[in-house]
């Protein structure tokens, strides 16, 4: 077997760059909440059987799940795998498909030993050459991945044998284990049916028996998986409720086990009963922000942007729309991100005097905005309505219009949307290479806002290869300066996805990227 190696001076460990750039300021403020471990725990002693009933407020979307979705949470590692998972505890990647890897010394290629026995729901076996597919297919221009990037850095793919891969790069990359955290492997025989979301074969604890599109999908246990005695489900219905209200309803009169992303707000209807608890994620991979299309005028002028963030009220969203759960901040990372800034984090907080003044500066008083959000997010419209009030405050005409998920999600990675646009995004909990480089918010090759910057795209660049610790220091610095400057997204809240749950359910579990993990979830 293949030593894993953990050490290599290019792939810095994620202590080792936490480190580096000096995370300082407390953990992400959150309310009491049950983690990833504890979850898993509880499903010792648990029976085996039963099927899960979850509710989410969006259909799943087939066609992006090779890029990271909210609505693919209760799918992507439910019928898939991947090579690695972080552990949570010490952010190290630990085996999943691939059961061990050596890197070499100067951080251009590694080589991946992977698990023998492993068939795809459709019998086939798991080979190298469904490794060397799935990088391929993530390169490809139809193919819409935050990771694309590291794939594309990949320049080669050699498979040694059937159960032995090496990846050769042109440089070093320091995003590398999050690649290998999201890129799900496929069957490359059914990927085109996949996208169109028809036929759903991976590795993964369970398969996909039906789907109707807009309304659910139904899973049952993989008999062949290749975790001995996982998964202990017999099977798992993901039902589609377009009212946060609706999915606690559903859960009080138990026609529902788990709810994805339920508002927080709506959530208190059952604090207090403890038949139910809102288990907040920690991964931290969730943060609310209002972005511009500095196509689209007055966003063109940095100024305006600038009144936006010193206008809109966090402390309002963080209370009165999340609950509570989270922090309000500047930047895009989390409080655990090696990139995070405690007192550039604190820059904008609600100053009307100086927003008016920008305004007026810029020639804007008057103008009118249009402020969209992802009607797929319970939080978006909330967050719509305060921002939509604050812009008043300052002096511009606002008006918040929802676009369905689909449209929202087709238009952010396309650039065109009308003006100011509220979304969630992730990625400012791992490496945050993986952020500035590929969330289709902040990509500094091509972004959401169509922001376009020889200086951004260089100071990406530099994080993405930094080779040591004091360039990657300096590179997050510079980075979170511009940041705070040029304002295309406007970060409000860092937060945590929630998972509220019946007290029947046991093992809960999720990756590092909120993928649910079922392997070891039970139903008392």
């Amino acid at each position: 077997m293949l030593p894993t190696s953990t050490n290599n001076s290019y792939a810095m460990s994620r202590r080792s760059l936490l480190a580096a750039i000096g995370a300082g300021g407390a953990l992400l403020a959150l309310p009491a909440c049950r983690s990833a471990v504890e979850e898993e725990g509880k499903a010792g002693g648990a029976t085996q059987g039963g099927t899960l009933k979850i509710a989410q407020t969006a259909d799943i979307a087939p066609a992006t799940l090779f890029g990271h979705n909210n609505p693919n949470f209760t799918l992507a590692r439910t019928v898939f795998n991947t090579l690695t998972e972080y552990d949570h505890k010490t952010l190290e990647p630990k085996p999943s498909l691939a059961r061990s890897w050596q890197e070499a010394e100067d951080g251009r290629s590694i080589t991946f030993a992977l698990r023998k026995g492993v068939t795809f729901h459709n019998g086939r076996p798991f080979t190298s050459a469904d490794v060397a597919f799935a990088l391929e297919n993530l390169t490809k221009d139809t193919t819409a991945s935050q990771l694309k990037h590291v794939a594309q850095a990949i320049t080669k793919v050699v498979e040694d044998d059937e159960h032995t891969v090496t990846l050769e790069l042109a440089h070093p990359v320091s995003n590398l284990f999050d690649l290998f955290e999201l890129l799900l492997i496929v069957d490359k025989e059914s990927v085109d049916d996949l996208v169109k979301g028809t036929k759903f074969v991976g590795t993964g604890p369970f398969r996909v028996v039906s789907r109707q599109a807009g309304t659910g999908i139904e899973l049952k246990r993989n008999e062949t998986y290749w975790k001995k005695g996982s998964p202990l489900l017999d099977g798992i219905e993901v039902s589609v409720v377009a009212q946060s209200t609706s999915m606690v309803s559903s859960l009080r009169s138990g026609g529902t086990h788990l709810l994805v992303d339920v508002a927080p707000l709506d959530a208190a209807a059952i604090k207090g009963d403890r038949r139910f608890e809102v288990t907040v994620s920690d991964a931290h991979d969730s943060a609310f922000y209002v972005a511009s299309n500095v196509k689209v005028k007055p966003l063109d002028d940095k100024r305006v942007r600038q009144a936006v963030a010193w206008a809109v009220d966090r402390e309002r969203v963080l209370k009165q729309v999340l609950g509570g759960i989270g922090t309000v901040s500047s930047l895009p990372w989390s409080t655990s991100s090696p990139a995070y800034d405690k007192k550039k984090a604190a820059h904008y907080s609600r100053d009307l005097k100086k927003a008016k003044a920008l305004i007026e500066a810029a020639g804007a008083r008057g103008k009118h905005v249009k402020v969209v959000y992802n009607a797929g997010l319970p939080t978006n419209a909330k967050i719509a309505e305060i921002v939509q009030y604050d812009l008043g405050k300052i002096g511009l005409e606002a008006r918040a219009e929802p676009l369905q998920a689909p449209d929202f999600l087709a238009k952010l990675q396309s650039g065109e949307l009308p003006g100011l646009f509220i979304n969630g995004h992730g990625f400012g909990q791992l490496h945050p290479a993986t952020l500035v480089k590929g969330a289709f918010p902040f990509n500094a090759d091509k972004n959401a806002s169509n922001f376009d910057s020889d200086t951004y795209r260089a100071l990406a660049d530099r994080l993405w290869k930094a080779g040591d610790e004091a360039a990657a220091r300096k590179a997050a610095d510079e980075l979170n300066d511009q940041l705070l400057d040029e304002q295309f997204v406007s970060d409000l809240v860092a937060s945590s996805h929630t998972f509220t749950v019946s007290e029947q359910v046991r093992g809960l579990n999720w990756t590092m990227f909120d993928y649910l993990d079922l392997d070891r979830t039970t139903i008392g």
